[in-house]
């Protein structure tokens, strides 16, 4: 089996020079790749592509953000849907004061 050096990935700049992609560049190509290889109605059937999906969606964020994947019955993704931003300890203050104050009404 033969060896294979890792080439850089370039980019073509703006005056169309190519040029050693950055990190961020190429996270968000990955982003926007994994973006287009998981749609709606794409089987999340292992833990692998879960993992693959979340890694990519959320690995570079700065912040806490909690979020849902929507699966149909036969683990199908229906949406990704972020629900907040913030640590979940927060969160879950907020939805226990929601909570009390929705018994009162």
């Amino acid at each position: 089996m033969s060896q294979h050096k890792f080439a850089e990935l370039l980019v073509r700049s703006d005056c169309g020079e190519m040029r050693p992609a950055t990190n961020e560049e190429i996270l968000r190509i990955a982003r926007d790749v994994m973006s287009r290889r998981v749609r709606r109605g794409t089987p999340m059937t292992s833990p692998q592509i879960v993992r693959d999906f979340l890694s990519i969606k959320l690995g570079t964020l700065e912040h806490e953000t909690f979020c849902v994947l929507l699966l149909d019955a036969r683990f199908r993704l229906i949406e990704y849907v972020e629900l907040f931003r913030g640590t979940i300890d927060g969160a879950l203050y907020l939805a226990s004061r929601l909570s009390t104050a929705f018994k009162c009404l």
